[in-house]
């Protein structure tokens, strides 16, 4: 799907995750764009832009250009999942005269939302070669590790079942193998979130706007654990748990709209208030 750029009015900007798309905003955007401008692009690596996919950090710039280029007013609310939470933490921080309020949805950010299965996705060839296989394959291998627990109390496999939803995350909820240009732009953020996010932690007590750390309540990739302990970080921050697992853009836009529309609000005030300190004699 196309990246979106819909509506008018106070700016949303929305950032996909990994892998992903500004279409998978689709839904979201609908319900925003009849009082909203809604940004949603494709991120470097993915869909239409042409760019190889960079760090977490390197997003937040070329978002920041995108803003730029599209002639959008600061400061803007910025929405992100997964992934794209990260990059809009780090336009928040490099950047924070463009962000009037954050909306983290099953965002990364913190240690807790890392698992053991994020770490072997970034070991190089390894990564590589979970991707080449696919979730149907793991999901073979699962299944015969389940029955081997089953009948063999003592066996250390059974936790391995545990990691399926975050296989699926990664590789795709078909359950197809990664192949080509998205592989490659998968294997380059994974790296880049196990080697960005001790720093992005270490930073969150800088973040000045109103957040909000929206998770689902059965989100197995970035556990409510791992929001909980970015909603503390962040000073302020609101934790907004609702039903659903990690692919809320998807199943819950009309929540995660809810969401918005509050933090859009404050953004506006952030804004109103700068004007008034700009404005000669204020």
């Amino acid at each position: 799907m196309a990246p979106i750029d819909a509506g008018a009015g106070p700016v949303v900007v929305l950032v996909h995750g990994q892998p992903g798309a500004g279409g998978d905003w689709a839904a979201l955007a609908d319900l925003l764009s009849g009082d909203h401008r809604v940004l949603a692009p494709d991120r470097p690596g993915w869909g239409s832009d042409g760019r190889a996919a960079m760090g977490i950090a390197a997003n937040a710039d070329v978002l920041e250009e995108l803003l730029e280029a599209a002639g959008a007013e600061s400061p803007v609310t910025v929405v992100g999942h997964s992934l794209g939470g990260g990059v809009a933490l780090e336009l928040a921080l490099k950047h924070p005269e463009r962000v009037g309020a954050l909306v983290l949805v099953g965002s990364v950010g913190v240690a807790g939302s890392l698992s053991g299965f994020d770490r072997l996705l970034a070991v190089p060839l390894l990564g590589d070669g979970i991707l080449r296989a696919g979730v149907a394959t793991l999901r073979r291998g699962l299944i015969a590790a389940t029955h081997l627990s089953e009948h063999h109390p003592g066996a250390r496999v059974a936790h391995m079942v545990s990691v399926l939803p975050t296989v699926q995350a990664a590789i795709g909820i078909d359950g197809r193998p990664m192949v080509g240009r998205s592989r490659q732009s998968f294997l380059v953020e994974q790296r880049a979130l196990l080697a960005e996010t001790p720093e992005i932690e270490r930073s969150l007590c800088r973040i000045a706007v109103p957040t909000a750390v929206l998770t689902g309540a059965s989100d197995r990739v970035v556990p409510v654990s791992a929001a909980r302990s970015l909603a503390v970080r962040v000073p302020g921050a609101e934790l907004v748990v609702i039903a659903g697992g990690h692919l809320l853009p998807f199943d819950q836009p009309e929540k995660i709209a809810e969401v918005v529309r509050r933090y859009s609000a404050l953004a506006s005030g952030v804004r109103d208030g700068q004007r008034r300190r700009e404005r000669p004699g204020a």
